[in-house]
């Protein structure tokens, strides 16, 4: 209970913060485009031009505000799983902004300043974003001295999964305390150890979900279910009944329409701006390569693409000329390199190429095969054709989008992740796809490489 009224209290106060932020924003703008903007040359409104704020701008602001407030309650930024998150945040305020302005075009009476609106978009944007990062560590600071404890019911794959991923990020503050497949003496078990939260990653009878709401009504703890089929669970899960009984429709991923051509053009873009941003470091890393050890300094491997098309993935050499001998003069890890085509201490790797591997510095020139169409900035990873064996029966629609050059197997882990763990990690990328998504991913993969998180 004393998590649950901590979350109540910054949910309210992180409400009133936002309040202010929308109700100041547009007087704020209009202050620095009339008083401070203005006095630019290319910007010079002279004083009798300069527009009264009341009483357009005035009621303008009202209703922006009262806008802005609708959109954030309809996108539920106020919500636990949204509290700190940016990109609902973006979301409103851009839609906000956008149909306030529009219409206000259409008002002839006055014409408002396209300039303001902007400046109103940017000062709403740097401060709800600057309130919920020192709201976000303070909240941080006072969790920190005790993580949730939650209890699991489900002794599965799933199960070890989140204990794993919440052991290498303390950070999120959960601890599984421990972990039932029996749920006979579940009442002990929650006063023995204090439980906070009940995390449920197995098949539940109706009678044993009943005993869970008694739960949740004794001890008003936060009761939470994984779904069946849960790796073909989209965001945007349509719910319905029939004859009193719930039924879930299955959507079939965004990527697979328009929004699939609106990609590919993205990932045209960025990978002939990142061709660009990247091209002195071609020359001083191929400069090392050459200086490192003999043999060319690209290397190209052949990969499964789209539909199964074979394509030749290109990266800088980080191996010796005669890698594949090195590995047959060891057994075993020839034997390693079999089971998960990858070894921790790989005999074959340069002195350099550890370096380039450790900060994925060898894949940049996977940008030509963005470029031709080959693979996306953010997609599966781009396996071989006898890798593609281990997908089993997951294959086929794992090849119904480009592998990419990061993806939610770069950002959890790399080389650490297992292949059970990719398989479900690109089954969710793929039907839960976004321009957001990528971004998020896109963002997480820096920290990660410069980090060099999970690579060899």
């Amino acid at each position: 209970m004393e998590k649950q009224r901590r979350e109540a209290l910054f949910i309210l106060i992180l409400f009133i913060l936002d309040m202010i932020i929308l109700f100041a924003s547009l007087p704020l703008g209009y202050f620095i485009r009339f008083n401070i903007i203005s006095k630019i040359p290319v910007f010079f409104v002279s004083i009798d031009e300069i527009p009264q704020f009341f009483p357009y701008y005035f009621f303008l602001n009202i209703i922006l505000f009262i806008t802005w407030l609708l959109i954030f309650l309809l996108y539920r930024v106020y919500s636990i799983k949204n509290l700190f998150s940016f990109y609902p945040v973006i979301n409103a305020l851009t839609l906000g902004l956008f149909l306030v302005s529009s219409l206000s075009f259409f008002y002839r009476d006055f014409s408002y300043s396209r300039l303001v609106f902007i400046l109103t978009w940017i000062l709403a944007m740097v401060l709800s974003f600057l309130a919920r990062i020192v709201l976000s560590l303070i909240r941080a600071s006072i969790s920190k001295r005790e993580a949730s404890r939650v209890l699991i019911i489900g002794e599965n794959e799933t199960s070890d999964i989140i204990r794993n991923f919440w052991e290498k990020n303390p950070r999120l503050n959960y601890k599984a305390v421990k972990i039932l497949d029996d749920i006979d003496n579940i009442f002990e078990t929650i006063e023995d150890l204090n439980i906070q939260e009940i995390l449920i990653t197995k098949p539940i009878k109706n009678e044993d979900l009943i005993k869970f709401l008694d739960l949740k009504r004794k001890y008003g703890i936060s009761i939470k279910i994984v779904p069946e089929s849960y790796l073909l669970f989209g965001r945007k899960i349509v719910f319905d009944e029939i004859s009193g009984i719930p039924i879930v429709e299955v959507e079939v991923s965004n990527l697979e329409g328009i929004q699939g051509y609106i990609k590919e053009i993205i990932d045209f873009v960025f990978g002939a701006l990142g061709l660009i941003i990247f091209s002195p470091l071609f020359f001083i890393i191929a400069f090392l390569i050459k200086l490192d050890s003999e043999g060319p300094v690209f290397y190209k491997h052949l990969r499964v693409g789209r539909y199964g098309r074979p394509f030749y993935l290109w990266k800088f050499r980080t191996m010796y000329k005669d890698a594949d001998k090195i590995l047959e003069r060891h057994p075993e890890l020839k034997t390693a390199f079999d089971k998960d085509f990858k070894l921790k201490r790989d005999p074959r790797i340069t002195r350099v190429g550890k370096f380039l591997r450790k900060f994925s510095l060898d894949e940049i020139p996977q940008l030509f095969n963005i470029i031709k169409g080959e693979m996306s900035i953010v997609g599966p990873r781009p396996v071989t054709f006898k890798e593609l064996e281990k997908y089993g029966e997951f294959a086929e629609e794992i090849l119904r989008v480009k592998p990419g050059l990061t993806g939610l197997w770069q950002v959890s882990g790399r080389s650490d992740v297992d292949y059970s763990r990719r398989v479900q990690l690109d089954l969710y990328y793929i039907q839960n796809w976004s321009i957001l998504l990528d971004l998020k991913i896109i963002m997480r993969t820096i920290p990660s490489v410069l980090l060099g998180k999970g690579a060899y």
